[in-house]
């Protein structure tokens, strides 16, 4: 199939190439020249044209950042952007393409934002003259490209099934599970995954704390207790807070989601609360 990545980061990345290794033609679109640069010496097709790469494509995949902002809520700001670019496209181009949103949303973002706007821009209409999926990535810093060519599942947030038969005939190569759900589903998925992650990370750590006041050994009680087939390795290694460009600002922007929503996050505040008592732990280790 004919593919376009707006977005080639980390996801946006692992998404093409990966995509690329099982025959499809795809093509790269990012506002960072390095990026584009850095694919095209590597021998991959990048483009500043939307207009020609949409016209030519089957499917568009979303994989810009949602930060954070300073408040803590959810920046749409690269989404936004990047939508409204491709609504501009569709109204040009009116060839029924799929827009798969690999960029982490909030429930309810893409039905109740990311639409309307599609629509209010191009003035088409979802489901009738362009798909729309949600797909989640759950992609590790360290080895995007090997985890997304090695998924535990696939899943597809649908807005009708048209679409999600288009974006699952792309993923037919792949041996696991594929989850085909609706769009909020989808999101709420990849959030769940995350915020059990770092709730795991927390606990482990929590444990590493108490050990050290009891002078035992955190890693060999993590280990023995990993073993457990229904718990295992990941996030067990206490000392560390979580980092990096997902947990944290997934954590801030689901506790903000949820409070504006008049919900309780208490479990989740407590996840936090340890984050910060880990990196003073780790901080005080550090400097004797």
């Amino acid at each position: 199939m004919k593919v376009t990545i707006i977005g080639s980061g980390v996801v946006g990345q692992a998404t093409g190439i990966g995509l690329a290794q099982f025959g499809n033609h795809v093509t790269f679109n990012d506002i960072d020249e390095n990026k584009m640069s850095y694919l095209k010496k590597k021998g991959y097709n990048v483009t500043n044209e939307l207009l020609e790469a949409i016209d030519d494509s089957d499917i568009v995949f979303v994989c810009v950042p949602t930060p954070t902002s300073n408040n803590q809520q959810l920046d749409l700001t690269f989404i936004h952007s990047s939508i409204v670019a491709i609504a501009e496209t569709l109204k040009k181009t009116r060839k029924y393409v799929v827009i798969v949103i690999r960029s982490t949303l909030l429930p309810q973002t893409t039905r109740t934002i990311i639409i309307p706007k599609l629509e209010k821009y191009s003035g088409l209409t979802a489901g009738k003259d362009f798909g729309v999926c949600m797909n989640p990535e759950f992609l590790k810093e360290k080895t995007p490209l090997d985890d997304f060519l090695n998924p535990d599942r696939i899943v597809i947030g649908e807005f009708d099934q048209k679409s999600g038969d288009v974006l699952e005939r792309i993923y037919s190569p792949f041996n696991c599970p594929i989850v085909r759900t609706d769009l909020d589903t989808a999101e709420m998925i990849k959030y769940v995954s995350n915020l059990f992650l770092a709730s795991k990370i927390s606990f482990f750590n929590e444990i590493f704390m108490v050990c050290d006041s009891l002078g035992l050994d955190a890693q060999e009680v993590s280990e023995a207790v990993s073993l457990d087939s229904r718990i295992g390795v990941y996030g067990i290694y206490g000392g560390h807070p979580f980092s990096g460009k997902c947990f944290p600002k997934d954590l801030a922007a689901f506790m903000d989601f949820v409070k504006s929503k008049g919900l309780s996050y208490k479990i989740l505040d407590a996840v936090n609360e340890v984050n910060r008592a880990i990196a003073l732990f780790d901080t005080k280790k550090t400097n004797g």
